[in-house]
């Protein structure tokens, strides 16, 4: 999550932070009027904040004078009441200072991180830069199928059946096609937990603290799968309860790097994909994946 404070300071050549920001999300064709809100809402909630803590001084003054009045016989009358009136007011003020700290935090996760100087400013996959090409694509002397195509032909990969079962965009692999699935979740594990990694079969469901965590939630909620009325979700990636696996744990650099390997069936619903990739494997709403995590220092990482 972008930090607020360090969006309000300047950088070291005197330019204003938020301003690098802005033009580091047009550059990636996000838009930039949410950050003046966001910078609107911050000093809104200073200035209610400043007000309230003028307005807890004032309500402390009063209730020290109140008591030496009563001694003396006084009327506390009207004091009492501009307590009372003070005390709503610094409630009220408080309540909005913290609808804006609430909005201020959902809306710092909903944008980006800045990218990379190195990345090609562009609108759409056709700005890509090929930085190196190794070897010669291959000519093949005959038609190429697809591998659904394949799969079908040889009754390794059922389509149909699982959408009866399910639905669309899901998959049956038998024969072959599973047991070659299987060995290349073997083959990564195996490899992997060879030289350093710790081997790993993580949570399939999370909480929605741990999504918000990798930054899954608020941006991408609708690709997620929830269970009905609970606040657990199915996993779009073992990123997810892995990176999390330290949180809000503090780590001593000297046993760095942490590395793991873990496998997890992944579970997306693809939300805004239809039309696209859809035949197939490709866009699936559950597939298998191996994910590798390294928790290093950045200058070694």
């Amino acid at each position: 999550m972008i930090d607020l404070k360090w969006l309000e300071r300047k950088s070291d050549d005197g330019t204003l932070n938020t301003e690098i920001y802005r033009q580091a999300l047009k550059n990636r064709n996000f838009p930039d009027a949410i950050l003046n809100e966001i910078i609107e809402l911050g000093r809104s909630r200073r200035d209610l904040m400043s007000k309230a803590e003028t307005a807890k001084a004032q309500q402390n003054k009063l209730s020290q004078e109140i008591p030496k009045l009563k001694k003396a016989g006084e009327d506390t009358t009207k004091l009492l009441a501009e307590l009372g009136t003070l005390s709503g007011q610094v409630k009220a003020m408080e309540t909005e200072a913290q609808g804006a700290d609430e909005k201020v935090r959902d809306l710092l996760l909903r944008i980006p991180n800045r990218p990379h100087e190195s990345v090609p400013v562009g609108h759409s996959e056709e700005n890509n830069k090929i930085l190196k090409t190794v070897g010669e694509p291959k000519v093949l002397s005959f038609a190429a199928k697809e591998h659904f195509e394949l799969g079908m032909a040889l009754d390794v990969i059922d389509f149909d059946r699982a959408a009866k079962v399910t639905g669309a965009r899901f998959a049956f692999l038998k024969g072959a096609a599973a047991r070659m699935e299987r060995a290349l979740i073997q083959f990564m594990m195996d490899s992997h937990s060879a030289v350093g990694y710790t081997e790993m079969i993580p949570p399939f469901i999370v909480n929605s603290r741990a999504l918000i965590g990798t930054g899954n939630f608020p941006k991408f909620t609708e690709d997620v799968f929830g269970l009905r009325n609970l606040d657990y979700y199915l996993i779009p990636t073992a990123e997810v309860p892995v990176t999390n696996y330290y949180q809000d744990e503090i780590l001593d650099e000297k046993d760095l790097p942490k590395m793991f390997c873990a496998y997890s069936p992944c579970f997306r619903s693809e939300a805004g994909s239809y039309g696209r990739d859809t035949k197939g494997l490709i866009r699936q709403h559950q597939f298998n994946k191996v994910e590798l995590m390294i928790f290093a220092h950045p200058d070694h990482s």
